[in-house]
C-alpha cells in the first residue's frame, strides 16, 4: 500500500495518475494549506518542505519529488510499458525530457506563480513573473519541437513524459492560448486523457 499526500492542481496529480493506471493499491491523504499559507503537521514531519506529493512507500520509507517518484513507479511496473527499458535507445532521450519537465517547465511555473517567494523584496515580484512567463514560452517552444507531430513523445509509444507533461499544460496562464501555440501539445494532452484512469484522475484534481 502507498501513501501519497497530495493537494488538486499540484505536482502530485501525476503520481495519483500513475498508480491509478498500474493497479496499485494506494491511499490519498489530501493536504490542504490552512488560511495562512502553512501545509498541515503530519506531512511536515515527513517532508520538512511540506510539499506534495509525498509519498510513504510500502516498507515505510518516504519518497518525494514528483518527476523521481514517477520515474520509480514506471520502473517499478514495467508491464504497464510507461518506461522505455534499460537498455531500450529510447532511455536516454526519456531520463533527460523527464528531467528538462521537473528541473526546467516545473521550477518555472513555480516562479510564474509564486514570485514573492523568489525575491527578499516583494517589490521584484511584477519583474520576475514577466521573466518567468516569457522563459516558460521559450521551454514549451523547445518540447514542443521535440514532440513534433506525435501523437506522444515517442511517436505511438505513450511514456511518463507525456503524462507528466499534460499535467503541467494545465498550468499555463491561458490554456486556450496555449493550445492555440501549440496544437501538437494539444494532441499530446488529449491521447494521455483518453486512457480512463488518467481521466479519472484529472476529474478529481484540474479545476
Amino acid at each position: 500500500m502507498f501513501t501519497l499526500y497530495c493537494r488538486p492542481n499540484s505536482g502530485s496529480v501525476v503520481v495519483e495518475a500513475v498508480l491509478e493506471h498500474v493497479g496499485a493499491q494506494y491511499r490519498l491523504v489530501d493536504s490542504l494549506l490552512d488560511a495562512a499559507g502553512n501545509p498541515p503537521p503530519d506531512l511536515l514531519k515527513l517532508n520538512p518542505l511540506g510539499q506534495v506529493p509525498t509519498m510513504i512507500l510500502p516498507d515505510d520509507s518516504v519518497m518525494t519529488e514528483s518527476g523521481a517518484i514517477t520515474l520509480y513507479l514506471a520502473d517499478l511496473y514495467p508491464q504497464a510499458k510507461l518506461a522505455p527499458e534499460l537498455t531500450s535507445p529510447r532511455r536516454a532521450a526519456y531520463l533527460r525530457w523527464m528531467l528538462f519537465l521537473a528541473t526546467n517547465i516545473y521550477m518555472t511555473d513555480l516562479e510564474l506563480y509564486y514570485p514573492e517567494r523568489h525575491s527578499t523584496d516583494v517589490a521584484h515580484s511584477p519583474s520576475i513573473k514577466a521573466a518567468a512567463e516569457a522563459q516558460m514560452a521559450r521551454e514549451w517552444g523547445i518540447f514542443a519541437n521535440a514532440v513534433g507531430e506525435g501523437p506522444y513523445f515517442f511517436g505511438a509509444e505513450m511514456t511518463t513524459v507525456d503524462i507528466y507533461s499534460a499535467m503541467l499544460m494545465d498550468w499555463n496562464l491561458d490554456v486556450p492560448a496555449f493550445f492555440a501555440n501549440h496544437p501538437n501539445l494539444k494532441r499530446l494532452q488529449d491521447g494521455v486523457l483518453k486512457v480512463p484512469a488518467f481521466a479519472k484522475v484529472w476529474a478529481r484534481n484540474v479545476e
